[in-house]
């Protein structure tokens, strides 16, 4: 029993790793209350790849990706799990997958914005 308990202190939420989940906070912060962020193409890109992907990872885990499947597919490098409805085991494997790719993500938006 201690061994899962320690396990499941360093599982990933909803894809977000819980070492970076500061910077996850921090970024949200700059992003807009609706729509995308300013300068989207230029000095904005990661902060916008950022929001993006945190809807999409939102889509997954609230929605089973019923709104965001093709832009999912996108943001996540083709993948996504392929079933609607997960079982607890498919839950934290696509919160596993889901967090390799987030992570660079969220690293880099906070390079981006200077975030700490």
């Amino acid at each position: 029993m201690y061994k899962g308990y320690q396990t499941e202190l360093f599982q990933p939420t909803w894809g977000v790793n819980p070492g970076f989940k500061h910077l996850a906070d921090k970024l949200n912060e700059l992003l807009p209350f609706q729509g995308r962020c300013e300068n989207p193409r230029s000095k904005n890109k990661n902060l916008e790849k950022f929001r993006k992907a945190q809807n999409c990872l939102y889509d997954l885990f609230n929605n089973g990706l019923c709104n965001r499947r093709g832009e999912f597919r996108q943001m996540f490098d083709g993948w996504s799990p392929a079933q609607n409805h997960m079982t607890d085991v498919a839950w934290h494997n696509a919160e596993a997958r889901a967090e390799e790719i987030f992570t660079p993500i969220i690293i880099n938006a906070a390079k981006e914005q200077g975030v700490q």
